[in-house]
């Protein structure tokens, strides 16, 4: 038998050509963490999160590619080799053991840091620690496995020579950094592998592997004082001052247009690069610049895009970007097209950039990337793994503890009128160098147009 249903009928049609009004917009609090600090003083920043019995634990030092000195790249070979044996433990026996564990213990180096991560099941925690402060405070850099990381680094350099996308970033930062360590990359160059040795890595892990240029920061299923307990017992004898920065010159600022193709003899596409120096980490601009930069190219409806894939079909996607390191960062544009189109995609992203320094944005558009901003922080801390990476980064760049809770409030009170403000500052064309990874036969004559054009290999150097 069939139940009577009572089926109540609209009166009026529903208009379907426009989306409903959003509701009114929920404040998600940035989570609560904690400080404490080894009896060495290491800062250890703890975020608890018991919904899942697993610890995400990272040791950060302030040093990165950026304290390479002569030997690019030596940052990263060196944290890269932490895990290839220790004065304890064989490369083998690490990877035994980690295996054995079920954890995930890995070492990586950016511009302005090293980070070496554990992740484990909570339990497990007692028996992975001992692993993780061996591989930091007693590693050996074996020969044998210093040449055999060599020669990969040399084989994944040689192929990115074949990617446009990295050649063109590649000499972005060269162009803009020349002369600082910035300009380098992490990876380093060819030349510089071949002439890192033992004694190098040897070096540079005793000058920055120290107590005083490092921070903890654990996140998950943890007890403050067990995991304060347990990290004394292994890192609390650590020693070793903060290093000094190092010194270098500011880059200069391009002063008028100009262009740099990387050429690439018969390529079908081109890379582009368009940008200019920026701010740092700590600047007062960062979040209008941040919005700034969603409105151009910073997410799929944006400006950018919506010209050069929407309207043109010159690409899959364009976007755009804020670097902000400790020190000079970069805006740019990024975008890859089809070499018959180059000069026209070029023309439409000075077209914006000139656009959104000269007009303020519109109530409603501002209004649409407001939302997105706050409700993407919302999504980027859901997990404690995500809310640790944003307390690294209070800690590295040394931002108020309440930065990323008052964030969204930041951001709501930004209006059209400082936002046209930062633009002019930071995104105004004549700023701009133009880098092109592509043919330059093809696309040298069209380019001048927007300033004057330099040719160079993918080594950087000039080709007549």
């Amino acid at each position: 038998m069939i139940s009577n249903i009572n089926v109540t009928h609209r009166t009026e049609p529903l208009d379907r050509s426009r989306p409903p009004e959003p509701g009114r917009a929920s404040h998600i609090g940035f989570p609560p963490f904690a400080q404490l600090r080894l009896r060495n003083g290491v800062p250890l920043f703890i975020v608890e999160n018991h919904g899942q019995a697993y610890v995400s634990l990272q040791l950060v030092l302030r040093s990165g590619s950026r304290n390479d000195g002569q030997l690019p790249g030596l940052a990263t070979f060196t944290s890269e080799l932490l895990l290839s044996g220790t004065t304890h433990r064989t490369m083998q026996q690490i990877a035994d053991d980690v295996d054995y564990l079920g954890a995930v213990l890995d070492a990586g180096a950016g511009r302005d840091e090293i980070t070496v991560r554990l992740g484990v099941l909570t339990r497990f925690l007692p028996e992975a620690l001992p692993m993780m402060a061996d591989v930091v405070l007693r590693p050996t850099f074996p020969n044998d496995e210093l040449d055999r990381e060599r020669r990969q680094f040399i084989a994944a350099l040689k192929q990115n020579q074949s990617d446009p996308s990295h050649l063109a970033s590649v000499e972005f930062r060269r162009q803009l950094y020349r002369g600082t360590p910035y300009g380098t990359e992490l990876e380093g160059t060819e030349e510089s592998l071949k002439n890192i040795r033992r004694h190098d890595c040897v070096g540079f892990h005793q000058q920055h592997f120290t107590a005083g240029n490092a921070f903890f920061v654990a996140a998950g299923d943890v007890n403050p004082e067990a995991l304060l307990e347990m990290l004394n017992e292994h890192f609390g004898d650590w020693g070793g001052a903060m290093i000094e920065e190092p010194t270098f010159a500011e880059p200069e600022a391009t002063a008028t247009p100009r262009v740099v193709i990387v050429h690439r003899p018969g390529s079908v596409q081109s890379a582009l690069r368009v940008g200019a120096l920026g701010i740092s980490r700590s600047h007062p601009d960062y979040v209008p610049l941040a919005i700034v930069n969603t409105l151009l190219g910073g997410y799929f409806n944006s400006r950018i895009n919506h010209n050069l894939r929407e309207v043109n079909g010159f690409t899959y996607g364009a976007r755009s970007s804020v670097d902000a390191p400790l020190h000079v960062g970069t805006v740019s544009v990024t975008t890859s097209v089809r070499t018959e189109v180059t000069a026209p995609a070029l023309r439409e992203i000075f077209k914006e950039l000139q656009a959104i320094v000269a007009q303020p944005v519109t109530e409603e558009e501002l209004a649409m990337v407001k939302n997105y901003v706050v409700g993407s922080q919302a999504l980027q801390i859901e997990t404690p793994g995500q809310v640790a990476s944003f307390v690294k980064a209070i800690a590295l760049y040394d931002l108020p503890a309440n930065y990323f809770d008052r964030f969204p409030d930041e951001v709501r009170l930004l209006d059209s009128e400082l936002l046209l403000q930062v633009a002019a500052r930071w995104f105004q064309p004549e700023r701009m160098i133009v880098i092109v990874a592509g043919d330059a036969t093809a696309i040298q004559e069209e380019l001048k147009e927007l300033g004057p054009v330099t040719v160079v290999d993918e080594q950087g150097h000039l080709v007549a």
